[in-house]
Order: C-alpha cells, then structure tokens, then sequence
C-alpha cells in the first residue's frame, strides 16, 4: 500500500511489532487477532474514507500506531518509567498487552460515527479484549480488561490520559502524520492550509531523547506548512497524555535545512 512518498505493509509492520513485543505468545494472539478481525479495519477504513472524507484509518493504520506505541513503551522504559500497570504491582507484559490490544482497536468506533468514536470503539472492542484477557490472566482479569478499555477510551485528546499506556497509544497515533496519512479532514477539491499542510510531512521517526525528554519525535517535512499538523495532531494529543513535558520535538522543515526544536 502507498501512501505519499513512504510505503508500509502489513507483513513489514507485524515483524517489526513481533520484535517489539518480545514475547512469543503474546505476539501469536495479537497477529491471529488482527486477521480474525481484519474485515473490522477494512469497514472502518472504508466508511471514513468514503463517508467522512477522511485519510487511512485502517489496518495499516492500526499495526503503525502498534508499532509506535511500543516504540515509546521501550524507550520509556530504558529510561526507567514505571507504566500504570507497574505502579500498580503488574509485570511488564501487561503493559505490553494493554499497549498493543488498545492500538489495535482504537479506532475501530468510526464504523458507527466519527463523533465521540472512541465511546463506539470501547463498545465494539469490549467482547474481544474479554476473551483475549481470558487467554492470559486468570487472577485480576478484570482489571487488565479494564486498563485496555481504557486506553482505547483516552487515545482522543478530548479525552486526558490516566493512563501510562493510553498515553503511549495516544501520542502513536498522533505520530501518523505522514504525507496521505493525515489525520486532518481536508476536501480533495479544496486547496488550503489543510490540504497543503496534509501532503507536506515526508517522514516521523521516533528515538531515544535523554533524561529530561526521554522521547524525541523527529519531523521532516518538506514546507513548513506541516507545522500545521503538529500543533493540531500531536502537540494536543501529547497535551492530554501524562507524558507531556518528556516529548521533545525536533522538525526539519524544508529545502534550507532549517531546524526547529521544542518541548511539548
């Protein structure tokens, strides 16, 4: 699948989330869930498309902010953040399912409507991570099912974060900004700062920061338009997540190599 000038598969994005993950049996589920409900991604993907107007909110859509999340899940914990599971006496791994479970539904709420979409996503995804809770832990599954569900609810930036792990999927999705990738409704026929804005990110990488800022997003962009989608996609979205003030951002924008950093 193409999308501006970078190219994802779903093939590609599943080994690497398989490595991420680090766990045989939690990854085997994750990857049996996404084809069971592939059809869920695809129905999703084609009503926000075809009736909202808007970019890729499908599978591929999903398998990035997975991938992203746990990106941050990693570097987070490089650096020694605690996740909400941990302080809450938890292993690790349920950090990872909540993580990789609550990306992998979170938008899947616009197959009823846009607005309020995350509430249609906890509804619809709510019987899945039941059964999937069921799978992997026998003693406090409701409070593993719980935490999922609530990440899914807080990936919104409407919606604060109270969650490490809703905070880490809030701020990947944030990060799907690339060009075609939008996350901005902008009508095709219409030239203005949304569309120009839409097509001007060529890549977002996530990498270790320092002790400070342990997360630093890296923006290239071609106009600095995409400013623009920064302040509107991921500076709001980190805002309401509980890592704002650990995020630094550093975007090159356009042919002169002018560089712009700051922390949000």
């Amino acid at each position: 699948m193409f999308w501006g000038e970078k190219m994802y598969t779903e093939e590609e994005l599943l080994k690497e989330i398989k490595e991420l993950i680090g766990d045989e049996g939690l990854f085997e589920a994750y990857e049996r869930t996404f084809r069971e409900y592939h059809y869920y991604f695809d129905t999703t993907n084609y009503i926000v498309l075809n009736v909202y107007q808007f970019n890729d909110h499908g599978p591929v859509h999903v398998l990035l902010t997975t991938r992203r999340a746990l990106e941050l899940l990693r570097i987070i914990k490089k650096f020694g953040i605690q996740t909400t599971a941990e302080k809450l006496g938890k292993p690790l791994w349920w950090s990872k399912f909540i993580v990789a479970f609550g990306a992998l539904f979170h938008d899947i709420g616009n197959m009823i409507h846009r607005i309020n979409h995350y509430e249609f996503s906890v509804f619809l995804a709510e019987p899945i991570i039941e059964k999937l809770v069921s799978e992997f832990e026998k003693r406090d599954p409701l409070l593993l099912k719980a935490l999922t569900l609530n990440a899914i609810y807080t990936h919104d930036e409407r919606v604060p974060c109270t969650t490490v792990e809703g905070s880490l999927i809030t701020i990947a999705d944030g990060c799907d900004m690339e060009a075609g990738r939008s996350r901005l409704v902008y009508k095709k026929d219409k030239v203005d700062i949304h569309a120009v804005s839409a097509m001007a990110i060529d890549r977002v990488e996530i990498r270790e920061g320092n002790e400070d800022q342990p997360v630093l997003i890296e923006i290239w962009m071609k106009h600095p338009a995409g400013i623009f989608q920064v302040d509107e996609i991921l500076t709001k979205k980190v805002k309401s997540s509980l890592l704002s003030g650990k995020i630094k951002l550093m975007i090159h924008t356009g042919k002169d190599g002018e560089t712009l950093e700051k922390v949000i």
